[in-house]
């Protein structure tokens, strides 16, 4: 591994930026498209991009006997499932709100990990990070949630949660491969996803007017290429370069970023409630992050 240079720095900022917006693009796709209609264009989309990088790198689809099933796997666990939450969970739920849960990925993951993967011990300081980001979740939702009827708010935000450990059950499945050309396998997980979803697409998505919709469709096309595709593929050129290590300043700055986006180019609600939870959820990623010793 490398130190970083001014280049991987600019790389880290543009996954922020991508991975940041995503989620006010995803609330622009779905004031029109249907959500599993926004995930497939997004999975097409960076689908595309990277079987172009991956071809420019000399991949191949041809993985081997055996990788359908785990295409499938990967597919379902770590981009229809959690997409379309996201997705449906955005209708109801403002994009802001959608980016801030999803700061409690690293967290289910540590969760996760603890049982079903070797270095990952649950320290009192990070089990403290954990409980703190459930603060902030509750703070989120609101302490009389569950005691009045449950509206689709609730039901969007526990989708958010549910995404998190979509996405942690699918990096735990990864890690438990055989070793792989990561470009090749995640361009064959886009498509093999956009493939299986393409049919329910067909038959649910309602006519959309193409040209007084322009907007909505060029958000989502955005989301596809720069958000899924490009973004992918800056992702793994930074982790192969610098390690995930370097990576882990994107855990703070991604949900804030959603949460600044949502607030001041969707005008959602920005609150002492919002703020705090903000604040609360971000310091719980910061607790459990791993601790470097001399």
């Amino acid at each position: 591994m490398q130190a970083p240079t001014l280049r991987h720095w600019a790389l880290l900022g543009y996954l922020v930026s991508a991975w940041g917006f995503a989620f006010y693009l995803i609330a622009i796709g779905v004031e029109v498209l249907a959500p599993t209609t926004v995930v497939w264009a997004r999975l097409f989309t960076g689908a595309l991009v990277m079987l172009l990088v991956m071809k420019w790198r000399g991949g191949s689809l041809r993985l081997g006997k055996g990788w359908l099933v785990r295409l499938v796997t990967l597919s379902v666990t770590g981009n229809i499932l959690p997409f379309t939450l996201i997705a449906w969970a955005e209708q109801s739920v403002p994009s802001g709100q959608v980016g801030m849960l999803m700061a409690l990925m690293p967290m289910t993951t540590l969760v996760l990990g603890h049982y079903f993967l070797e270095h990952e011990a649950m320290t009192p300081l990070r089990l403290a990070g954990v409980l703190l980001g459930l603060a902030g979740v509750a703070l989120l939702v609101g302490g009389d949630a569950f005691l009045d009827s449950p509206d689709a708010t609730l039901f969007g935000q526990i989708a958010t949660v549910l995404a998190t450990f979509c996405y942690t059950a699918n990096a735990i499945y990864a890690k438990r491969l055989p070793s792989y050309d990561v470009i090749s396998v995640t361009a064959a997980s886009l498509l093999t996803g956009s493939v299986l979803l393409l049919p329910w697409v067909l038959l649910h998505q309602p006519p959309v007017d193409m040209v007084a919709n322009w907007q909505n469709i060029a958000a989502v096309l955005a989301l596809g290429v720069l958000g899924t595709g490009l973004a992918t593929w800056v992702y793994f050129t930074v982790v192969s370069e610098c390690g995930p290590g370097f990576l882990s300043t994107i855990n703070y700055l991604i949900p804030g970023l959603a949460f600044l986006a949502g607030v001041f180019l969707l005008q959602e609600p920005a609150g002492w409630a919002e703020w705090g939870a903000l604040a609360l959820i971000l310091g719980g990623v910061w607790m459990i992050q791993p601790r470097r010793t001399a």
